[in-house]
């Protein structure tokens, strides 16, 4: 069977869609660190809240 070896630009377009591929997983992991990390700020804001004194 004969080898068969990727020319250069078949290697660049390889390597655009590895790095394509890893940053569109690591964009998706950042979007639900925000996520997560507002939902964190929304409870304790409510948290700070119900603990506030009423006005008398």
């Amino acid at each position: 069977m004969e080898d068969q070896q990727l020319s250069w630009l078949d290697a660049l377009r390889f390597a655009r869609r590895v790095v394509a591929e890893h940053t569109v997983r690591q964009l998706a992991a950042i979007d639900q660190w925000i996520a997560d990390e507002e939902r964190r700020e929304t409870e304790r804001r409510q948290g700070e809240e119900r603990r506030r004194p009423a006005p008398e």
